[in-house]
């Protein structure tokens, strides 16, 4: 599926523009020029400048630090790339970043089908999952050039797998790599947190941080005014990008950007909060997932301005959270209501309108893959059964084991 994904991108990428656009050139995601950008400087030993406002980064670098010596090699070849506001229209170095961009990418259908895995869905089922995923991938991926999204998922996700198998060094070190990709993972951070035994959970957060402040230390320290605005202020573009009715408080930067602190901040406290809830009533491993999924959504709910690629994550936890429910249809309608949000979210029809469509979009997605209550307060120990409702085939009730 990994390979379709990539052939059919090329495709994309390659004869969008000359077959649909009738225009000579290739259909390349602007957003990952910065972050080329980004990457030279950390090939060229300058990671305190990789918060350039060229660069528009506002999380830690880590992507930039992965992307290095694809642009050393580019650099090394003197093949041409665009930098902002300058793009060309068929950068040959293109051919190494966007192969690069979507082996990225394409990590997250391989994590969702081991987590799949892990929650015990059955074989033809998962199959269908890897393809619906596949959607949301294909918008933060390759429509926006995020790869750096889709790895910090991917990583979350296999932190939660070896939680859910009880090695919490290895996860403790997978949650602090997703973080230094991108930190809208610390969203699921607390659900996770809510399983970890106690004597781990300090081992857990410290893990979880040293890779992150590993690669802020020295742009904090020599560059502070650009790397402080970037990951404290984060802005965001109201004209280019997507308002909502949170811009009413979000902190006026410039003329053209705002803050978007504040509205984060809220995520943050409902992802708190669902943390001390499963805390309290130890919840199954899929109803952690939607939790997760919970934590994710708010992210845009309260978001002041949207960027389509954000709605990605959460509606991939989704298609997960449903894919682990006996009944077919909710996989069905969540796929349908996460689909409908994407396309949505590129509808310019004013603040209210879209936060509106979104949230109601998003609201059904998440009752459909909803566990139900009696799987939210169900106790679960280790030596007990994982599960007694969702079936381990389509039609056949099991009851069985933990996996190992």
């Amino acid at each position: 599926m990994s390979v379709v994904f990539i052939l059919v991108a090329w495709a994309y990428f390659l004869l969008w523009g000359p077959v649909v656009r009738h225009e000579r050139l290739w259909q390349i995601p602007g957003d990952i020029w910065g972050t080329y950008r980004a990457a030279h400087y950390v090939g060229w030993g300058d990671i305190a400048d990789t918060f350039n406002p060229v660069t528009g980064m506002v999380a830690p670098p880590a992507i930039a630090v992965l992307l290095a010596p694809v642009a050393m090699l580019t650099g090394a070849l003197n093949l041409p790339e665009s930098v902002y506001p300058y793009f060309l229209a068929k950068p040959s170095s293109w051919i190494f970043l966007g192969s690069a961009v979507l082996l990225l990418g394409t990590t997250t259908i391989f994590a969702v089908n081991r987590l799949a895995v892990t929650l015990m869905v059955a074989s033809r089922r998962r199959l269908v999952l890897c393809l619906l995923v596949t959607a949301p991938i294909w918008l933060v991926a390759v429509m926006w050039g995020h790869p750096e999204d889709c790895v910090a998922l991917t990583l979350a996700i296999y932190a939660l797998v070896r939680g859910f198998r009880e090695q919490w060094r290895i996860s403790g070190w997978l949650w602090g790599a997703a973080i230094a990709f991108q930190p809208f993972v610390l969203l699921m951070f607390p659900m996770a947190l809510s399983v970890v035994p106690a004597g781990q959970r300090v081992k857990t957060i410290v893990r979880g941080a040293l890779p992150a402040l590993a690669l802020l230390i020295i742009p904090l320290t020599t560059n502070w005014p650009l790397t402080s605005l970037a990951l404290f202020k984060q802005p965001n573009y109201p004209t280019l990008d997507y308002p909502t009715p949170w811009m009413a408080v979000a902190p006026r930067l410039s003329a053209l950007t705002v803050g978007s602190g504040p509205g984060r901040l809220i995520a943050v406290l409902v992802a708190v909060g669902l943390g001390i809830a499963a805390y309290r009533w130890h919840p199954t491993w899929d109803a952690l997932i939607w939790g997760c999924a919970v934590a994710l959504s708010a992210r845009c709910v309260f978001e002041s301005v949207i960027v389509p690629f954000y709605l990605g994550p959460p509606v991939i936890l989704c298609l997960v959270a449903a894919a682990t429910r006996p009944r077919r249809w909710r996989l069905a309608v969540t796929f349908a209501a996460g689909l409908a949000v994407l396309i949505a979210s590129y509808d310019r029809t004013g603040e209210w309108p879209y936060w509106l469509v979104m949230t109601a979009l998003l609201t059904v997605a998440l009752a459909a893959a909803w566990p139900g209550r009696d799987r939210i307060v169900q106790r679960i120990d280790p030596s007990e059964v994982v599960d007694v409702e969702r079936p381990g085939l389509d039609d056949i009730e099991v009851v069985g084991p933990r996996p190992a």
